[in-house]
């Protein structure tokens, strides 16, 4: 499969997805795979119920309702350098808003360089260059000044997140502009062992 996709990549095929399809191209991605929810017979019975629900799950109503499981770091194929954190903006049904986990995250594995998208919002690359694109009238993680809310009461946007001096740096990414200028190789790259909890527990 591998070898097929970075065929159809190297000939200009338009490669694209959202959530887990969005974390498959790069090295790799900050992933809900230990919600239960999201485990194959949960959702296949999910979507005989509501073909239009949201695969990034809902937020809890109280703290009785939250769900304990973890994000967790998923390898991707590689085709793009960096560790991508979809629905950067949201809370899930732990209750963890998925910005500050993913800051731990990288904390754990400072040799990647982070690029996190909100939920209204998409990267897109042609060639060497990029652009950001949003839903109009969406919330998002990004304020008029440019910093980062947590409350969602902005609008969609892209950070760019790495770790310096054991300290998480981040930076909204500019509507356009190269890849050289959000991209950058792993120095190092670590498996996270809960992915093979995750895998026994949801067997293909």
């Amino acid at each position: 499969l591998v070898p097929a996709l970075r065929a159809a990549m190297a000939r200009g095929a338009v490669m694209a997805g959202g959530s887990a399809g969005a974390i498959c191209w790069f090295d790799g991605g900050h992933s809900d795979s230990m919600d239960p929810d999201s485990y194959k017979d949960a959702m296949i019975a999910a979507a005989s119920k509501d073909a239009a629900g949201d695969e990034s799950g809902a937020a809890p109503v109280d703290e009785a309702s939250k769900k304990g499981w973890e994000y967790i770091r998923v390898d991707g194929f590689g085709f793009l350098p960096g560790l991508l954190c979809p629905h950067h903006d949201k809370v899930q049904s732990n209750g963890v808003l998925r910005a500050h986990d993913f800051d731990a995250m990288l904390l754990r594995h400072p040799g990647e360089r982070g690029v996190c998208i909100d939920h209204w919002a998409a990267l897109s690359i042609d060639g060497d260059s990029f652009s950001v694109l949003s839903f109009p009238g969406k919330e998002g993680s990004v304020s008029p000044e440019g910093t980062f809310l947590e409350d969602r009461s902005g609008v969609p946007g892209v950070w760019s997140k790495w770790v310096h001096d054991g300290q998480v740096q981040a930076r909204l990414v500019p509507t356009q502009g190269k890849l050289c200028e959000i991209f950058a190789e792993a120095s190092e790259i670590h498996k996270d062992p809960r992915v093979e909890v995750c895998r026994r527990e949801n067997p293909p």
